[in-house]
């Protein structure tokens, strides 16, 4: 056998020895805690955290031309380390880095120097089990006044969003912070920001648009900080609180937000930072943000958990230390979004651009640490993780904030129920057909699956006049103003705007409120049309409304009335499905294949629709007739369930986007099963059978009753979602699906009503999304109308 000749060869095995390459982030924190009272207590103190040893960047390098960490035991003459002048190497080892507001070489403690020896910061910290950590001196300044901050240079002229300026008026003494992203709890959205500067609730907050100040909102809820091990209940802690510094801004007016950050690329999904994945690989990774005090700030995080103030016995933590590349951080960047820099650069090719940079949310700045670097002057940013910012406060970052409350499927829902619906499909041709075109009708199951990126995708798309699958049109685009209208769509159909958006003749072809019993029978519209079908005609359901609103006024219900007999409020869902199904069948006949693909896409939605227990009912969002001790947004008694329609529909369904498409899955059977529909009334009928079965699944109550169980002091919060779908997810599941098997059978019903059989095979190969788009952008391609006008669109003798 060979002999080794090694040094470790020539060391006893079993004596104690040091690998500090295996020190882990928790073995820091032990070391830290056991020592940090002593520490605090050295000659020029001010800090302590965790990190990588830094190595300077002038140092001399060793025989490999390396510079290591110095392993003199002097430190005289040494020049100052700072964050600025030294770097993280490929080497360095896991440390404890101690923050000195004042460098002194060694020589100054000593018997006749400045400092006795035992002021001297050791350079080891041993343990009881044997372990030993390196310490790494750092020098910075302690915090002083900093510059006032000026106001930002550029400002949009109307859409705000992370980045921008936030001032609160406290004591007669104006404070300035940033908008860090926005946030929801389910049933508000808020600007998140730092706590310190948020003022007392119900304090107005103001932002700087490009004409001047406007009002945002209001403080809401916030939070300072909280025990270290309530966030990091696995890493060691003593008597240390983790600093949170986080305050919520309820907005009032949703639709002058957007949730991209100024200056920034859309937002990518948050990075959830725990205890059991957070690591030194985090250091020294590249960090992006826009503060509105000092615009695009770019740099690196430098450490972990720094302890920056002792009160009382307890210490205070804060999560980040961000050092910066160029331009430092000042008073008015509290509040910012640091996102951490994942895109690759190509080491030869040119850098990515910004635009196209992959930047994940990670932490929120809410302080900062002067450092010294010779006549240089820079702050070191001070951040929150922002994965535990949500948590305690209860909620979640949001990605997408075009839709208003309005109800209606989420995208999810929309989408999931096209593309199961091109499974079900009986037709082979058609079935193909389908398929090879399903980017244009929907997404596939992964991106569904996904939730929140769907609706970050669909939003960019949106905003960017980019094609949108078709499934999700009507909500998309047909409910929206056209250009040059604010949140203005290409093709858009609303003609007046109003607090929460628009309105105009497409909203009432997504819901029918037919289950409210009225005389002479006591029974509901949805079972007279199920009875009877000569009900199911445009006169006859016009000849239902104004009954039902002589009813209403006749009991003293003048809202109630009043909202029946309004043109805008008459809901004629099943007629819309029987116009789509008529717009289907003219298409194919005409060998219009784009044509009949649009039609296709958009009934999806609006078959959607009438699978949603709300969308037939009174109770849409809430019973009329009984009101609550909560308040709505305008200081009224709220309903019954007031908000359980979007909590439900939209914010659950996305965020259990995942589960819910599993669910699905497992149940699906081969095929629709249902006989086909031979012209548009039959699936007219179709639609009120389905409305009718998925009320008996679950009815509408069952989730208002479900929603006012779990609000969270009138509040709904991410809890309340979580807790509805532990109650509703199984039937909402049995809702959807009962949906693609009605659409499957609409789309084979009209296909075959038109001989689709009988196409060439050169018109059933992919189409082009500008083919679907010029349809779905087109005013006269199945024009929205209401109750009144739809009659003599409607391909029957009685419509």
């Amino acid at each position: 056998m060979a002999k080794r000749t090694d040094r470790s060869d020539r060391q006893d095995p079993l004596a104690l020895h040091y690998d500090y390459s295996q020190l882990n982030l928790a073995d820091l924190l032990r070391a830290r805690d056991a020592y940090h009272f002593h520490l605090m207590n050295k000659a020029n103190v001010i800090g302590t955290a965790v990190g990588y040893y830094l190595v300077r960047d002038e140092g001399d390098p060793d025989t490999d031309g390396h510079t290591r960490p110095a392993k003199s035991t002097s430190r005289t003459r040494s020049p100052a380390r700072t964050f600025a002048n030294s770097s993280v190497r490929d080497y360095s080892w896991p440390c404890v880095l101690v923050l000195v507001s004042r460098w002194e070489d060694e020589d100054e403690f000593s018997a006749g120097g400045k400092y006795s020896p035992a002021q001297m910061v050791p350079k080891t910290l041993f343990l009881p089990d044997g372990q030993a950590v390196p310490v790494c001196v750092v020098q910075v300044e302690p915090d002083r006044a900093a510059e006032s901050a000026p106001p930002p240079d550029v400002r949009p002229a109307w859409k705000m969003g992370g980045g921008l300026p936030l001032r609160v008026m406290s004591q007669g003494v104006e404070h300035l912070a940033t908008a860090g992203c926005l946030v929801g709890d389910g049933h508000y959205l808020y600007a998140l920001t730092a706590a310190h500067v948020c003022g007392d609730p119900q304090t107005p907050v103001t932002s700087m648009l490009r004409h001047g100040p406007v009002t945002v909102g209001h403080s809401d809820r916030q939070i300072s900080g909280v025990d270290f091990a309530t966030v990091y209940p696995e890493f060691p802690s003593r008597r240390s609180m983790s600093t949170v510094d986080a305050g919520l801004i309820r907005l009032d007016d949703i639709n002058n937000w957007t949730s991209n950050i100024y200056g920034l690329p859309p937002l990518g999904p948050i990075e959830d930072v725990h205890e059991r994945n957070l690591s030194l690989r985090l250091i020294d990774r590249p960090v992006v943000g826009y503060g509105a005090a000092s615009g695009l700030l770019r740099g690196r995080i430098k450490a972990f958990f720094y302890r920056y103030r002792s009160v009382g016995g307890f210490d205070y933590i804060g999560d980040f230390l961000i050092s910066p590349d160029g331009a430092s951080t000042r008073h008015g960047d509290s509040g910012m979004i640091w996102c951490l820099d994942l895109t690759h650069d190509h080491p030869r090719g040119p850098a990515v651009p910004l635009k196209d940079r992959d930047l994940r949310p990670l932490a929120m700045e809410w302080g900062g640490q002067a450092l010294a670097d010779g006549h240089e002057r820079r702050i070191l940013a001070v951040a929150t993780n922002l994965s535990s910012v949500c948590r305690l406060l209860n909620v979640e970052l949001i990605n997408d904030v075009s839709r208003g409350v309005s109800g209606y499927w989420g995208r999810v829902g929309h989408y999931s129920i096209a593309t199961f619906a091109t499974q079900l499909v009986g037709n082979s041709t058609l079935r193909a057909f389908l398929t090879q075109n399903l980017e244009l009708l929907s997404f596939d199951l992964d991106t569904i699956g996904g939730g929140a990126t769907l609706e970050k995708l669909l939003a960019d798309r949106g905003k960017n006049g980019e094609f949108i699958p078709a499934a999700d049109v009507p909500d998309e685009i047909w409910k929206k103003r056209p250009p040059p209208a604010r949140n203005s769509r290409v093709g858009g159909r609303d003609n007046r705007s109003t607090p929460t958006g628009s309105e105009g003749p497409e909203h009432p072809n997504h819901y029918a409120d037919i289950d409210d019993p009225y005389p002479p029978t006591n029974s509901t519209w949805r079972q007279q049309c199920l009875d009877d079908p000569d009900n199911i005609t445009a006169r006859a359901w016009q000849g239902y409304y104004a009954d039902i609103a002589q009813h209403c006024e006749d009991n003293g219900e003048d809202d109630l009335a009043r909202q029946y007999r309004d043109p805008l409020h008459q809901g004629l869902l099943p007629l819309r499905i029987w116009q789509m199904f008529d717009v289907m069948v003219s298409s194919l006949e005409q060998r219009d294949v784009a044509g009949f693909l649009t039609a296709a896409g958009v009934c999806a939605h609006y078959v959607g629709d009438a699978s949603q227990p709300l969308h037939g009912s009174v109770l849409a969002d809430g019973d009329p007739r009984q009101l609550t001790d909560r308040l709505d947004a305008h200081g009224d008694p709220a309903k019954f369930g007031e908000g359980s329609h979007s909590a439900y529909e939209s914010r659950m369904v996305t965020r259990k986007a995942g589960e819910l498409v599993d669910s699905i899955t497992g149940k699906m059977p081969v095929q629709h099963g249902l006989p086909l529909c031979h012209n548009g009334k039959e699936t007219a009928r179709a639609a009120l059978t389905l409305m009718d079965e998925v009320a008996g699944v679950l009815p509408p109550r069952t989730i208002l009753e479900c929603f006012e169980n779990h609000l969270d002091d009138g509040r709904v919060l991410v809890s309340t979602l979580d807790a509805m779908w532990n109650e509703l997810s199984d039937r909402t599941a049995d809702l959807m699906l009962r949906a693609a098997c009605t659409l499957a059978m609409i789309w084979e019903s009209a296909w075959t009503a038109a001989d689709g059989d009988t196409l060439g095979e050169d018109r059933l190969g992919p189409h082009d999304p500008a083919e679907i788009q010029h349809c779905y952008t087109d005013p006269h391609f199945a024009p929205s109308l209401t109750l009144a006008e739809i009659g003599p669109h409607l391909k029957s003798p009685d419509a």
